[in-house]
């Protein structure tokens, strides 16, 4: 098991420093690039029950997505879930509007759809997904991660960890430290954590009117909280804890 620092943290892990993700796989850690990239998930498949029975992490998320092993579990992944009994019968187009509805972000179910087509020969999209072969899933499989974006961010060993991190690590030695007072990227769509209650408390510190109860969850009350933090601070009113809301908030509050 890789030795990172004083701390135990171990693969698997994800330690977020003002909404900035650091992922920890055996014997590297990645920060930057695309989600698809650091967390080893080329479909950005959600965590969930089903991402862990492909191999995923268990419990482990980066924002609301799974992490896995490496890239070649998470590609596996994406086609286990095409593969799975319980979406029988689907086309191509029925299961992009499952695999990535329109209005999740900037989906295009029949964009996504039409691109898988064209790449395996110009098919049709009412194609039953069970009918492909194992090659033709393959491409769909590559199609997916294209569409989902894969570029490259930074990858650190043991010894060369920059210093927030470093810092980090020696600060919050155990896992449970570390999860108590995570600072993680969140919105209405990210899952309940320990971060998201850590910000809560923050913003409640910040003078957050009504006052949130810290439970984790970032509802519509910790947007909205968000949202009236970031025009008190001069920053767009997204209601979105990114890295310059929380930098703000950490200079603000102290935290």
């Amino acid at each position: 098991m890789t030795d990172w620092g004083q701390s135990d943290a171990t693969a698997g892990e994800v330690v977020s420093i003002a909404g900035a993700a650091y992922v920890f796989y055996d014997a590297e850690v990645r920060n930057g690039g695309s989600l698809s990239w650091c967390n080893c998930n080329p479909g950005n498949i959600v965590t969930s029950g089903e991402a862990e029975r492909y191999s995923a992490y268990p419990g482990a998320h980066n924002y609301r997505f799974a992490v896995f092993p490496d890239e070649g579990t998470g590609q596996q992944a994406v086609l286990s879930f095409l593969r799975n009994p319980i979406r029988a019968g689907k086309s191509i187009l029925d299961m992009m509007r499952l695999y990535a509805p329109d209005g999740d972000g900037p989906n295009s179910a029949t964009g996504y759809a039409n691109s898988i087509a064209h790449d395996l020969g110009d098919i049709s999209t009412d194609t039953a997904v069970s009918s492909l072969s194992d090659a033709q899933l393959d491409t769909m499989g590559q199609t997916i991660k294209g569409v989902e974006g894969w570029k490259e961010g930074s990858t650190f060993g043991p010894d060369d960890l920059p210093d927030d991190l470093s810092n980090w690590l020696s600060a919050h030695s155990t896992s449970d430290d570390r999860q108590q007072a995570d600072q993680p990227y969140a919105d209405v769509k990210a899952p309940p954590s320990p971060g998201i209650a850590n910000l809560q408390n923050l913003l409640n510190t910040a003078g957050a009117n009504p006052a949130l109860t810290a439970d984790g969850n970032f509802g519509p009350a910790t947007k909205a909280a968000v949202a009236a933090f970031q025009v008190g601070q001069g920053l767009g009113a997204d209601g979105i804890a990114g890295p310059g809301t929380w930098q703000s908030l950490l200079a603000v509050t102290g935290g």
